[in-house]
């Protein structure tokens, strides 16, 4: 049985690169979290610029508006690409795990089997 062993050495190796994966997703992810509040926060900075020009300057309060309204969207969409990130780092523990529990277990029934 001694295939079980190397089955169980290249679970475990596939575990644990799973792992790395999913620990550069969930870092890309917390990257994308930061270009959110940034954006978010530009939109309100800008929100507060409109408001204080809206009777004085009309079209400079359209202009900061818009331009509000484009950093919500780039938001939007940032959350989405996070949400995907997230999800997939998710997807890419599991696999980690599976594996290094798989590989773990393989290992120790193939060392008792090659005892017996």
């Amino acid at each position: 049985m001694k295939w079980m062993s190397w089955v169980g050495a290249g679970l475990l190796v596939v575990g644990l690169v799973a792992a790395g994966l999913s620990a550069f997703a969930f870092s890309r992810a917390g990257e994308t979290a930061a270009r959110i509040d940034a954006s978010l926060q530009a939109a309100e900075d800008l929100l507060r610029e409109a408001e204080s020009v809206k009777e004085s300057d009309p079209a400079r309060y359209e202009q900061l508006t818009g331009e509000a309204g484009r950093r919500a969207q780039f938001a939007e969409l940032d959350q989405e690409e996070r949400d995907s990130q997230t999800q997939g780092a998710q997807l890419l523990a599991a696999g980690a795990v599976a594996g290094l529990a798989g590989g773990a277990g393989l290992l120790v029934i193939g060392r008792r089997r090659a005892r017996v």
